[in-house]
């Protein structure tokens, strides 16, 4: 499988390489930080709203960020959504996201996919990672 040459691309061809199964949709978990809470709270109403309009978002969350002294806290809001994880798929979710976010004075944070184990505890959770 070939993926284009770009950040999106290039952690799918990760994936791939590491025999992740892309035959079935997952929840992926998109992120943006804002430097105001009440920017974050603006865009989640947005993505709640879309919940309630039936789209197959399943998260919504926001959550301080902190990165490094008290002048780079920041608030991270997530956005999980099931999909196929197809490289149009994660793009065109990713787009509007920004979109949305930098309306707001949020800028994207990424993109991840869970690939830990089903029956692991939540100790067990904290120690896996997100791709």
């Amino acid at each position: 499988m070939q993926f284009p040459k770009d950040e999106t691309g290039q952690i799918l061809q990760e994936m791939f390489d590491a025999g992740f199964d892309f035959s079935e949709e997952y929840v992926v978990d998109f992120f943006a930080l804002f430097h105001k809470e009440e920017d974050a709270d603006a865009v989640a109403k947005i993505f709640l709203r879309r919940i309630d309009e039936q789209e197959a978002i399943v998260k919504v969350e926001n959550r301080k960020y902190d990165h490094g002294g008290k002048e780079s806290d920041a608030i991270e809001l997530q956005i999980s959504k099931e999909l196929p994880v197809t490289y149009e798929a994660i793009s065109e979710f990713e787009q509007d996201y920004k979109r949305i976010a930098e309306k707001h004075n949020g800028y994207s944070d990424g993109w991840g996919v869970y690939m830990g184990e089903d029956d692991e505890s939540e100790e067990d959770l904290e120690e896996d990672s997100y791709t």
